[in-house]
């Protein structure tokens, strides 16, 4: 949700609009930052930016942005008509990115899992772009198949069902390229692309 601002121009007394960038509530943050909802919270409550507070219109408590990060310009409290909601600023957004990794880290993980992750982090920095979230999962099965996976999710800011589910389409995805290697000559093959094919045919028809 994209925010504005109104101000007036001193020099020419014109009230002006500016944008201040998308907002986003906690649900859409974990989103993007590609983690559960419950581990932003967790995150947030580390960097002091979010707490409980009653909601007198649910009459439960509810997970909000302190005051004081709202001051700083890291987001909104909203009184909506179905009760409060918090959007982070994109400066809020950017604030907990980059303490993520650390903050994962702090929330008890164990030696091995610290040491996978900061070894996927060396490897990412000399790429050219970064690992999504699948393939993060898929280099630690690949290099660290010992890890807890309790404890490789967390490190992760993930379920563990997303975990397993990732490795469940790794093996299967391996078990398929192997009937394709060892299959014989005269089955037939799934070609990966037609143009494959096409360059087969043309070479060895």
């Amino acid at each position: 949700m994209e925010y504005k601002k109104k101000y007036t121009d001193l020099e020419t007394g014109e009230v002006v609009t500016i944008s201040i960038g998308d907002h986003l509530p906690f649900s859409e943050v974990a989103n993007k930052l590609q983690i559960s909802r419950s581990t932003l919270i967790k995150v947030m409550s580390e960097l002091g930016l979010c707490h409980k507070e009653y909601d007198p219109v649910a009459l439960a408590y509810r997970n909000r942005l302190v005051p004081e990060a709202a001051e700083k310009g890291l987001g909104f409290r909203i009184l909506g008509q179905h009760g409060p909601f918090d959007v982070l600023s994109p400066i809020g957004i950017e604030y907990v990115q980059e303490n993520l990794p650390e903050m994962l880290e702090k929330t008890s993980l164990d030696k091995a899992t610290r040491d996978a992750l900061a070894a996927v982090r060396d490897y990412e920095q000399k790429r050219r772009t970064s690992l999504n979230t699948e393939g993060k999962v898929r280099w630690l099965l690949d290099y660290f198949p010992d890890l807890e996976l309790t404890q490789f999710a967390a490190g992760l800011g993930i379920s563990r069902q997303v975990v397993h589910r990732y490795k469940k389409k790794k093996e299967d995805q391996l078990k398929r390229a192997l009937r394709r290697r060892t299959a014989p000559l005269n089955e037939f093959l799934d070609w990966p692309c037609d143009h494959a094919q096409d360059w087969a045919e043309r070479n060895f028809a």
